[in-house]
């Protein structure tokens, strides 16, 4: 199951091991334009331009504050141009991009002792025209759908760091079990035992607080005045 955040079957397969391997997934055009980019930083640019707004979206949902996301997307970025040299084809570049802005939130996380609402920051960059919603709802049903999730949002920065980014990347990301354990560096029957368990907490934390499990709200961040 793809895409839900509630009654979700982790899966049904049975191997346990990592997988480092997706050559199916390299494509030749992309294996093409990584090897100019080890050798022609103007290259990577057309790197950055196809996989920007993926990941600046990932993190834009795991923090709900735009300049915090552009912030964390730009430390992506440039370690991922630094450490270049060493990526070695066995995933696809947006994989190594996401593992990579993954630990760019995590020692985020570990440095920031306090950090504005999820609520908060929503309403901000709503309000400055940095994120627009796309919903038939009305202004009222979008509001508490904003408040809804941003509440998610905070129950899932709140889990422990080991839940955190393997949920998201599951259950808002979509991504494939193999894809997070070649992210995430664990054995596949790790990533189903963490997602099992992470979702039972949250599940749990959300009833506490009287908070559903909605899916992302269709929501586009606007950048220099164009939408994304």
């Amino acid at each position: 199951m793809k895409g839900c955040w509630m009654g979700v079957e982790v899966g049904s397969r049975t191997r346990s091991e990592v997988p480092t391997s997706f050559p199916q997934d390299v494509t030749p055009a992309e294996r093409e334009l990584v090897e100019r980019a080890r050798k022609e930083p103007e290259a990577f640019g057309h790197l950055y331009e196809d996989h920007y707004h993926t990941i600046l979206t990932f993190l834009h949902r795991n923090t709900s504050d735009v300049s915090l996301a552009e912030e964390l997307t730009s430390r992506t970025f440039f370690k991922a141009l630094r450490a270049l040299p060493k990526y070695a084809h066995r995933q696809p570049f947006r994989l190594w991009l996401y593992a990579i802005a993954a630990n760019e939130m995590r020692m985020h996380w570990r440095a920031e002792n306090t950090r504005r609402s999820a609520l908060a920051s929503l309403q901000h960059d709503v309000k400055a025209g940095r994120v627009r919603f796309h919903s038939g709802e009305s202004q009222a049903d979008l509001e508490d759908r904003m408040r809804r999730y941003s509440r998610v949002v905070e129950l899932l920065g709140a889990l422990p760091e080991k839940y955190r980014i393997p949920l998201s990347l599951r259950y808002i990301e979509s991504l494939r079990l193999e894809e997070i354990a070649s992210i995430t560096g664990k054995r596949l029957g790790t990533v189903k035992s963490i997602l099992h368990r992470g979702m039972k907490l949250l599940r749990k934390r959300a009833a506490r607080k009287d908070a559903t499990l909605p899916p992302p709200p269709h929501l586009s961040l606007v950048e220099g005045g164009k939408q994304k």
